[in-house]
């Protein structure tokens, strides 16, 4: 079975069968009102001591954890680190260490996979809490706007390499300067020189990689985060 989310609902073949309404405070959300249309009961995911419990009509089913462990109808569920593939980031849902489904993270949406009907729930409650992430795993669904956030990321670095590429930069100035000084054969300031550019690049080329990593990594760790 094959669910997306898309604006506040969740659709099957383009028929919308769930809304999610979610509600909040400044302090974050307080609870989630999952209605189904197509006649199911409605899931309800409220703030408890520890997490959330999670109802349906007047009966508590389960409960979630801030680190997103689930509890449902005596079965466990999590979710797995987000990962790469192709364009999209995805998450697999797991129970009792068994892959049951999978969370794509598309442009402005999120598609929840799963193979056995006992498990609708788990996904459904697992898209709707993940589903403010959808922006943040993706990136902005402005194609130019988004082009110029890589393009500006591409050249941003922790500032300590900026600064040792500065640095060696300004080793090679004294060096040339002072070459006849220091008993630096005159030929070698444009040995000097080209050493400098290669130093630099690496220095940048290192600095601008841990950047990335830095942003990938505070991406996977808010999408890991409690509600």
């Amino acid at each position: 079975m094959e669910y997306t989310y898309k604006d506040g609902k969740i659709y099957q073949d383009d028929t919308e069968v769930y809304e999610v309404k979610a509600n909040s405070s400044n302090l974050g959300a307080k609870s989630i009102e999952i209605t189904s249309t197509s006649g199911l009961q409605n899931v309800y995911i409220d703030k408890a001591p520890g997490g959330y419990k999670i109802s349906q009509g007047s009966m508590e089913m389960g409960t979630i954890s801030r680190n997103l462990s689930m509890n449902y109808n005596g079965r466990n569920y999590s979710l797995s680190r987000p990962y790469q593939d192709g364009d999209s980031r995805k998450m697999d849902i797991k129970s009792d260490d068994s892959k049951i489904g999978t969370l794509t993270f598309g442009p402005g949406s999120l598609t929840g996979i799963y193979d056995f009907m006992n498990d609708e729930v788990p996904v459904v409650v697992y898209m709707s809490v993940m589903s403010p992430y959808i922006r943040t795993a993706y990136g902005n669904p402005n194609a130019q706007g988004t082009s110029a956030a890589q393009r500006r990321n591409m050249y941003r670095m922790p500032r300590i390499y900026a600064i040792l590429s500065n640095v060696v930069f300004l080793i090679a100035i004294v060096l040339i300067l002072f070459s006849s000084y220091l008993g630096i054969p005159a030929d070698y300031d444009f040995v000097i020189l080209i050493l400098v550019i290669v130093f630099s690049f690496v220095i940048r080329s290192i600095g601008r990689r841990k950047y990335i990593e830095q942003h990938k990594n505070d991406d996977e760790n808010g999408m890991n985060k409690n509600l």
